[in-house]
C-alpha cells in the first residue's frame, strides 16, 4: 500500500557510517507524502499549541495538521484537549485562528458546539429521521501534555509520548521548557518539503556555508555533535567558539517537534512549528520561548526576533536550493557526515513508521 514510501525509506542504513541522504523522490513524490500523512504525521504525536497560550477556560488555538483541521482548547472543566474542528454537518471548520470563546459556531449553517465538542444547537433539523444530537459531537483527538506543549495524535493509536522522551526531558531539565511562555513569533511561507526543514534544523554542519557570517562565528559547525538520540528524538550540541559565547542545543521529538535552547542560564529558545503541511510546502511559525518575566520585556522580544529572522533568511536560500536539486533527474543521494547523525536518526524514525 505504501510501496513508494518504502522504496525511499526502506534503504535507510542500520549504522551511521553507512548512511546516505534520502533519494529525491522522498521530497517530490506525492505518493510518498500521502504515505507520510497517514503513517508519520497522523500516526505520531505532533505539537499543536503551547500550554501557556491556553491559560484560561475558553482559550483556543486552531491548526491544520497535514489536512486534519484541529483546535486545542481549554474547556470549561479546566481540561486542555484537542478536537476536530470539521463540523459534523458538512465539514466546514467551526473555528479559525486563536482567541477565547464560550462555544464554537459553524459559520455555514450555525451548528453550535460546546468547548467539550458536544453539539449544543442545530437549526431546522427537526424533520430529519437520522439526526441524533448525541452522535454529532466533534471528535476528540488523543491529547498529551509534555514540555509545555499540547500534543495531538490524530489516529489515536500512538503509544504514550512521555516515556519515550524521558531521556530528552532529563537532558532539558535545566532549561525546563514547560516553564517557558511565548514571546512572539515570526511566520514564513515555506515552499519546500517538510523533511528538508527538519533536516536543516537538525544539523549544524551547514554553519560553515549559509551561516558563515553568523552562527559559524559563535558556534562553529565542525565542533557540533549528537549527544543523545533514538528513533523517537535527537539532541545536537553546539559548543561555543570560546567562553565569550554561549552553547546552545538543538533537539527534535520526531516527527515534527523542533526546538532549540540557549544554555547560558537565560533559558530562552525557539519552537519551529510547521502548520498546513502539504506535499510541496508548509507555513512555518518560529515561536520565541522565554521565562515569563523575560517574555514581557518588549525590547528583548524585538531583539530576539531580529536575530532569529536573520538566521532563518539564510536558511531559506538553503532549503529552497535543496528542494530544486531534489527534483532533478540527475540527483543521487550522497553519504551523510558524522555531523549529520540527527538526520540519520530522523530517517530511522521514518523507516520505522513504515514497518521496519
Amino acid at each position: 500500500m505504501f510501496e513508494a514510501a518504502w522504496s525511499v525509506f526502506g534503504g535507510v542504513a542500520d549504522r551511521l557510517e553507512q548512511a546516505r541522504a534520502l533519494p529525491g523522490a522522498a521530497y517530490v513524490d506525492p505518493e510518498v507524502f500521502a504515505g507520510e500523512v497517514r503513517q508519520v504525521m497522523h500516526a505520531g504525536w505532533a505539537p499543536v499549541a503551547r500550554v501557556s497560550d491556553l491559560a484560561k477556560p475558553g482559550d483556543y488555538r486552531s491548526v491544520d495538521l497535514a489536512g486534519a483541521p484541529l483546535v486545542a482548547v481549554h474547556d470549561a472543566s479546566g481540561t486542555i484537549q484537542v478536537l476536530s474542528r470539521a463540523c459534523r454537518h458538512r465539514g466546514m471548520p467551526v473555528v479559525e485562528g486563536s482567541g477565547n470563546a464560550k462555544a464554537f459556531t459553524c459559520p455555514y449553517h450555525l451548528w453550535r458546539y460546546g468547548l467539550d465538542g458536544r453539539l449544543a444547537a442545530a437549526p431546522a433539523m427537526d424533520g430529519s429521521e437520522v439526526f441524533d444530537r448525541a452522535d454529532c459531537a466533534l471528535p476528540k483527538v488523543a491529547t498529551e501534555l509534555w514540555g509545555g506543549w499540547v500534543f495531538a495524535n490524530v489516529d489515536g493509536r500512538a503509544p504514550p509520548l512521555a516515556p519515550r522522551l524521558a531521556p530528552l526531558a532529563e537532558r532539558l531539565a535545566a532549561v525546563d521548557p514547560a516553564s517557558l511562555v511565548s514571546a512572539g513569533f515570526l511566520e514564513f511561507d515555506s515552499p519546500w518539503n517538510w523533511k528538508l526543514m527538519v533536516e536543516n534544523f537538525l544539523e549544524s554542519y551547514h554553519h560553515i556555508g549559509p551561516h558563515a557570517q553568523t552562527l559559524q562565528l559563535t558556534n562553529p559547525g565542525l565542533g557540533t555533535y549528537e549527544s543523545l538520540g533514538s528513533e523517537a528524538f535527537t539532541v545536537l550540541e553546539n559548543p561555543p567558539v570560546d567562553d565569550s559565547q554561549a552553547p546552545f542545543s538543538v533537539a527534535a521529538a520526531f516527527p515534527l517537534t523542533l526546538m532549540s535552547f540557549v544554555e547560558d542560564g537565560s533559558r530562552t529558545g525557539v519552537w519551529y512549528e510547521m502548520d498546513r503541511i502539504r506535499a510541496d510546502g508548509f507555513l512555518l511559525r518560529i515561536h520565541l520561548l522565554a521565562p515569563p518575566d523575560v517574555a514581557r520585556d518588549g525590547a528583548f522580544a524585538e531583539g530576539m526576533k531580529g536575530l532569529v529572522n536573520a538566521v532563518h533568511l539564510e536558511d531559506i536560500a538553503a532549503c529552497a536550493g535543496a528542494q530544486s536539486g531534489m527534483a532533478s533527474p540527475l540527483y543521487e543521494p550522497g553519504p551523510l557526515s558524522r555531523l549529520e547523525a540527527p538526520l540519520w536518526r530522523f530517517h530511522r524514525h521514518l523507516r520505522a513508521c513504515f514497518g521496519n
